[in-house]
């Protein structure tokens, strides 16, 4: 048996500079990992099989199932596998849990068929699967560009805990796509408060609050009614500054305070609200 664990991630700053004629967006982003993960169990088998405990969650649909299909047109083999999937990542979050558990299924299957396909072979059939499954490949704290797909590594974001809500909102298919279409002209930019981001990392010094962005925010507030409501319920829960992360609508603030951290994550909790602490993370290997 081969057990595989796949990370979630949070994005510190996320820009949209604009659409490209390939239909895709233009993005500049720092992504972080966190150690919030989902555990990818392969087993060999005759056929392919794959499920996982989470309700509401489809194989078919799922990028492990892709990566799977992709995987075996690509090589030609018609190995099986057995392969069971503990989800800890809210489904349809923003945090890169289907795209997380897709790299770690090529990963995973790569190992278990014998392909000996190299990384940079993976990353390549990843991003054909997804724009953020190549992140998951390396980790850490990376900026990426073109449509999520260059990665560059920055150092490391200080380690902190971060508190995650996922707010209870009723999200339908296409939302990222739907975000897409309600950003306004002026929620485009150039980029460069993403570059500064990551100017202030490799120079070692502490990225202030108002650094942290996400150009999908106003849209949110359009999308799902209800957003501000629990936004400023995590407030009153003590956070000082609350983010959302990539499409949403899941939330977060960062603490180097551990305390801190479990202190509003345990008031979210009393509130009936769904909460997750987690460390930020490094490196992939």
């Amino acid at each position: 048996m081969l057990k595989l664990l796949a990370p979630a991630k949070i994005n510190l700053c996320l820009e949209v500079i604009g659409r490209r004629s390939d239909g895709y967006h233009e993005i500049k982003s720092i992504i972080q990992t966190i150690d919030l993960a989902d555990e990818l169990l392969f087993e060999p088998a005759d056929t392919l099989s794959i499920s996982a405990d989470a309700p509401g969650w489809r194989a078919e649909q799922s990028l492990v199932s892709k990566a799977a299909r992709l995987l075996q047109e690509r090589t030609g083999t018609s190995l099986g596998a057995r392969v069971r999937l503990a989800k800890r990542i809210p489904l349809v979050s923003g945090l890169g849990g289907d795209s997380s558990d897709g790299a770690a299924a090529l990963k995973g299957f790569n190992r278990l068929w014998h392909l000996g396909l190299s990384e940079a072979d993976l990353m390549e059939i990843g991003a054909a699967l997804g724009s953020d499954v190549p992140f998951f490949f390396c980790g850490g704290t990376v900026l990426a560009e073109g449509r999520g797909e260059l990665l560059a590594p920055l150092r490391p974001y200080p380690g902190s805990w971060a508190v995650i809500l996922m707010p209870p909102l009723r999200v339908e298919g296409g939302k990222t796509a739907r975000l897409y279409a309600s950003l306004r002209p002026e929620d485009f930019s150039d980029g460069s408060l993403t570059e500064e981001f990551a100017r202030w990392l490799m120079e070692g010094r502490a990225v202030p609050p108002e650094m942290f962005h996400n150009t999908f925010e106003r849209a949110a507030f359009e999308l799902w009614p209800d957003f501000g409501r629990y936004r400023w319920r995590f407030i009153e829960a003590g956070a000082t500054r609350v983010f959302l992360s990539g499409a949403g609508p899941s939330l977060f603030s960062l603490h180097t305070d551990h305390s801190e951290a479990e202190r509003i994550a345990a008031n979210l909790e009393e509130q009936g609200l769904k909460s997750f602490l987690a460390r930020t993370a490094g490196h992939l290997e």
